[in-house]
């Protein structure tokens, strides 16, 4: 027997239930798209919403950049180069810096030019914009005078120090030493005397293990510096012993390249630095004694060592600063040491810790 037809009226809440159901799965889908919308426009604010800076090198027009992640300052750097001669050559760059910088700046002579490096950052769009004033010359009117020389003539080894008047009013006099058995090439950059403003700059501060000896000092009145460069050998044993390397947990900090160094002088702690090195990547470790004053003082670290962010850790107790410290040992991946670069290069990486971070386009 067959079904009877459906009634008109059976038709028509057939239709309206089908409607209703449709209009719900299309409220249902529009709304399933328009959170995927969203997120995927909050993701795409979060990849895009870095700081832009310009970007110059020493030649050609100003483009603008999007900083990395971990850059969230622009820089303005400028390297001002005077002969004996009258010549004159400044070379300005601007670009994104790392979290964590201040303006720093450094000046000395040799026997044949005077040299300055300068460097301003600044925190918020596109504040780092060429400026159309010249930069100021040398010398600078009512500052300090220091003595000053640099190892590119050996000036400094040989105690034949001139005298230098500070181009900027804020400047201290200053002397830095950087030596590494690590380095292969010239060491031009070993000894520099001069003016300078660092970040509380410190006096005196250094650090050293079995491959390197670094030692910064400022003070802030006329030639407040003199004498004889110091040495590593002329301080003496101060009882405390730690952890020695300069790399990563595969070469260079390895547990067979790992040593012990016996600390010298006011270099009475532990120390171990971790961070992202410029050019050899993540997981770099630096260990050895320090003076208690560069625990305190990042940019020091990432200034000498060329490392972005750098994480700390100071201790009091003989061999304290080791590996196995960690719950979770470090890992990363092998690389070469970096080797020196020219003098010029080489301050201004170290000393202004520049980022030459090829630009991308805004």
């Amino acid at each position: 027997m067959s079904k009877p037809p459906p009634s008109s009226g059976n038709k028509s809440s057939l239709a309206q239930s089908r409607l209703r159901d449709g209009r719900a799965y299309s409220l249902l889908d529009m709304r399933a798209l328009t959170l995927c919308l969203l997120l995927l426009a909050a993701a795409q604010v979060q990849v895009s919403s870095g700081l832009r800076c310009y970007h110059c090198e020493s030649s050609g027009s100003c483009t603008v950049e999007t900083c990395l992640p971990g850059q969230e300052l622009c820089r303005t750097t400028v390297y001002n180069n005077r002969w004996r001669g009258g010549q004159e050559l400044e070379v300005v760059l601007r670009g994104c810096a790392v979290t964590g910088k201040d303006n720093s700046s450094m000046s000395y002579r040799t026997s044949q030019e005077i040299i300055m490096l300068k460097e301003i950052v600044c925190d918020f769009d596109l504040c780092n914009q060429p400026d159309p004033r010249p930069s100021p010359t040398f010398p600078g009117a009512r500052t300090l005078e220091c003595e000053s020389c640099a190892s590119s003539d050996q000036s400094c080894e040989r105690g034949r120090t001139l005298t230098l008047r500070c181009p900027e009013p804020t400047d201290q006099c200053l002397e830095r030493i950087s030596q590494s058995s690590l380095e292969v090439g010239p060491l031009d950059e070993r000894y520099v005397r001069g003016c300078g403003s660092f970040p509380d700059c410190p006096g005196p501060v250094g650090f050293h293990n079995n491959d390197t000896f670094l030692f910064l000092r400022c003070c802030n009145h006329s030639q407040c510096i003199s004498g004889p460069i110091m040495k590593l050998s002329d301080y003496s044993l101060n009882g405390l012993q730690c952890h020695s390397c300069e790399g990563n947990s595969t070469h260079g900090c390895s547990p067979e390249e790992t040593a012990i160094t016996a600390c010298q002088g006011p270099m009475n702690r532990c120390f171990e630095a971790t961070g992202t090195h410029k050019h050899w990547g993540p997981g770099y470790t630096v260990r050895g004694c320090v003076a208690p004053a560069w625990c305190e003082a990042p940019h020091l670290t990432a200034t000498f060592f060329d490392l972005v962010e750098p994480q700390i850790f100071c201790c009091f107790t003989s061999e304290c600063n080791s590996a196995t410290r960690d719950a979770n040992p470090r890992r990363s991946r092998a690389g070469p040491r970096p080797l020196p670069t020219s003098l010029t290069l080489t301050l201004l990486l170290l000393l202004l810790t520049m980022n030459l971070t090829p630009a991308k386009e805004a």
